[in-house]
């Protein structure tokens, strides 16, 4: 395989509601043990790249706390890395803190990683996806950037406001727009660009030309549009989950429960490699009963768990009932409640409250470390 350098790109992405008011979209936590970013980061180890940088937009400690040393995701530690990049001088910018100002603020740590091919992935779109054909097929088009797409052929309104791209049958990309939700047979783009090393540099070089506050993505669209480049689409085929809104963030934990839904993401010999934490397994009291949930390791559950996600080191006393809900690491639900439809952050307790229930369609969501 060409040398790559693979880029997870955590700006220019979708907010969560509250779950991103204090974390990067890429450290949120998913089914319990994985971060949102793990998909990404996962594609490209798997794909034999070993040469990843981190473009973090914001809260950086969420994405440093979360990846470590990024040993989970590299083949070779002797010759692969992943480096967290991130705009000192922009950092409470939002109008400037772009992936292209973070790039040129690092670039003397951009400029030393040697590639051929530049691929950059968005970590909101979860699929497992192999960059090796991609690759090929890029290289055999003799463009210098492609864009990897998803077709779908019925309205699906969780991709609303993606970008959208008319294709010509030789994959050539003629104009772009914004998806309504409602029109059938769009092209959604998956924000995942392959591009020429040299393609690659010339694009950031040229943005501060043009505008300061275009992001890479923006210049794609810009340099095809004034004919300097063409851009070739390529397909994906496989199983998509889009991770744009918190209304898709629990649709998506709870689709993911049935075993059939999950294993069209959770795929053999593709694994979704995460941080290990040295926690002990799950331990289940005498009287505990669980059905068709995530239990991660270190939980203690002594009540009753239905149709819920249950991440790292969450306390549930018996004589509780959760019900619908997804709880993130350190929650601590005490004896005697009743929980349904209810996110809480990490840190929550539930002490002193006998009834706490959101509505199916919008869900209650307890903030970090609050009291109830």
């Amino acid at each position: 395989m060409s040398s790559v350098l693979g880029i997870c790109n955590l700006h220019d992405c979708p907010r969560l509601g509250r779950l991103t008011a204090k974390r990067s979209i890429g450290a949120v936590t998913f089914l319990g043990r994985y971060g949102l970013i793990d998909f990404a980061l996962s594609n490209f180890s798997n794909s034999g790249i070993d040469k990843v940088a981190i473009l973090v937009e914001n809260y950086s400690h969420s994405i440093r706390t979360h990846v470590l040393n990024g040993n989970a995701w590299i083949n070779n530690t002797k010759t692969g890395f992943q480096k967290i990049l991130y705009n000192e001088k922009q950092f409470s910018s939002q109008k400037f803190n772009t992936d292209i100002n973070n790039i040129l603020y690092n670039k003397l740590i951009v400029d030393d990683i040697d590639s051929d091919y530049v691929i950059i992935a968005a970590p909101f779109f979860l699929a497992s996806m192999d960059f090796r054909p991609m690759l090929k097929k890029h290289i055999k088009s003799g463009k210098q950037i492609s864009v990897v797409y998803k077709n779908i052929k019925t309205g699906i309104a969780e991709y609303e406001n993606c970008d959208t791209l008319q294709i010509e049958k030789n994959g050539n990309v003629v104009s772009t727009g914004i998806y309504d939700g409602k029109s059938n047979d769009a092209n959604i783009s998956l924000e995942t660009f392959i591009v020429n090393r040299a393609t690659f540099d010339e694009i950031v070089t040229k943005s501060r030309e043009i505008s300061s506050i275009y992001s890479f993505r923006k210049m794609v669209e810009y340099v095809r549009e004034k004919g300097i480049y063409q851009l070739n689409a390529i397909p994906f085929a496989g199983f998509v989950a889009p991770i744009l809104t918190f209304k898709g963030y629990t649709k998506y934990s709870f689709d993911f429960l049935d075993y059939a839904k999950r294993s069209q993401l959770f795929i053999p010999d593709w694994p979704i490699y995460t941080t290990s934490h040295n926690t002990p397994p799950a331990l289940y009291g005498e009287n505990a009963k669980v059905s068709n949930s995530f239990i991660a390791n270190g939980s203690i559950i002594k009540g009753t768990v239905k149709n819920s996600v249950i991440s790292r080191d969450v306390v549930i006393e018996e004589g509780a009932v959760i019900e619908n809900c997804i709880l993130f690491t350190k929650t601590k639900v005490s004896a005697g409640t009743y929980m349904k439809n209810v996110v809480t952050d990490k840190q929550v307790k539930i002490l002193n409250s006998a009834d706490v229930q959101g509505e199916k369609d919008n869900m209650m969501f307890v903030d970090y470390g609050e009291i109830i």
